[in-house]
């Protein structure tokens, strides 16, 4: 990295730095008013509070880091050329284009870090607070960790699950019944007092087994086991819990697999689910778009004063996020086909943010 690279993101990660921290407060304050009220009915310590607003920031950043890095963009390449040391650089032989592929690398890694955080520990952190917001809003009531009757029907295997119980805290479900459809017609069904994920696999507890034939009829006696290791059966908990999340709480993969476990949905819930899948993968390329647009408008802060560039910036941030929630109601009304409805902004504002980096002065 060269020196001059090296004073250009110094100039830019100290203020990036006081806009993050200030923004991740703004946005901790804002919600704590909304949930303080809970926190003192049900009598939460206040260390169990510091880490639900811990476990809250991975879900977040989608919305912290961009605003975060086009304020301190626009503050840090402002004072450059207010002080008139881009034009410095220039004048050394040094293109604008050159000067400013640092802040559109940071652009770019923040977000890919984005990316992987939305895909890995943000859908599990935003879930995991907004169960811990309805246990204490129900005086820490856990039975909000408890569904039933649940059932899932796995198509693409030929097997249907139906429990009266399911505790999503420690992966364990009562009077359990699974029906298995096998390729030549036959079937098997199993029925359990208890069943726990343990070591990759299901194992039940007080399991009766039933085979049948291909008119429904009982194939011999039923089977009897007090544990029984269910090797044949291949759902996970993470494909019950996708089941009864929003997919607000869910990451593109999980979306995915949510797809391929129900090839028969209807178009519109496809519609819908395509969209939420696309929109989850765009989203943290916001980064670098607001990056980019907010280069063009900081050089226009340094000459014609911080107001005029602020707000253009700032309105270009908010139309894109406008633009978002126009991408999904078309896409979810099957206006757009879902992939349009969810890479639509991006499109369109990574195109006006280019015409704007190539007219830069």
């Amino acid at each position: 990295m060269k020196l001059i690279d090296k004073y250009l993101l110094r100039s830019f990660f100290v203020p990036f730095a006081y806009c993050f921290i200030g923004f991740a407060m703004i946005y901790i304050i804002f919600d704590l008013f909304n949930n303080l009220s809970d926190f003192i009915d049900a009598k939460t310590p206040i260390l169990l509070v510091v880490k639900f607003y811990l476990f809250l920031m991975p879900s977040v950043l989608i919305y912290i880091v961009p605003i975060s890095l086009m304020l301190a963009l626009l503050y840090s390449l402002s004072s450059l050329t207010r002080n008139n040391e881009l034009t410095a650089m220039r004048a050394s032989g040094v293109s604008l284009f050159r000067l400013m592929m640092p802040f559109i690398m940071v652009g770019f890694m923040a977000s890919l870090a984005v990316a992987v955080i939305n895909e890995t520990l943000g859908p599990l952190s935003a879930y995991w607070t907004y169960q811990f917001v309805r246990q204490q809003h129900n005086k820490k009531d856990f039975s909000v960790y408890v569904v039933g009757p649940f059932g899932f029907v796995n198509e693409v295997a030929g097997r249907d699950w139906m429990m009266n119980f399911y505790d999503t805290r420690d992966q364990v479900m009562y009077e359990v019944v699974v029906n298995q459809k096998n390729p030549d017609g036959t079937s098997r069904k199993y029925q359990a007092q208890r069943g726990r994920w343990l070591d990759g696999r299901w194992w039940f507890a007080e399991v009766i087994v039933q085979n049948y034939d291909r008119n429904g009829n009982p194939m011999g006696p039923p089977q009897f086991q007090v544990h029984r290791e269910m090797m044949e059966l291949t759902e996970t908990p993470e494909v019950f819990l996708n089941e009864l999340k929003d997919p607000e709480f869910l990451s593109a993969s999980s979306i995915a697999a949510y797809l391929k476990t129900h090839p028969r949905l209807s178009k519109d819930k496809v519609a819908r689910v395509r969209v939420d899948f696309h929109t989850r993968l765009a989203m943290p390329w916001t980064c670098l778009i607001v990056t980019m647009i907010g280069m063009p408008f900081s050089a226009q802060t340094g000459r014609k004063g911080a107001f005029i560039g602020v707000m253009l910036a700032i309105m270009c941030f908010f139309g894109y996020y406008v633009l978002v929630n126009v991408g999904l109601a078309m896409g979810k009304k099957m206006v757009v086909a879902p992939w349009i409805a969810g890479w639509m902004p991006d499109i369109f504002f990574l195109c006006v943010a280019s015409i704007l980096v190539r007219r830069m002065r």
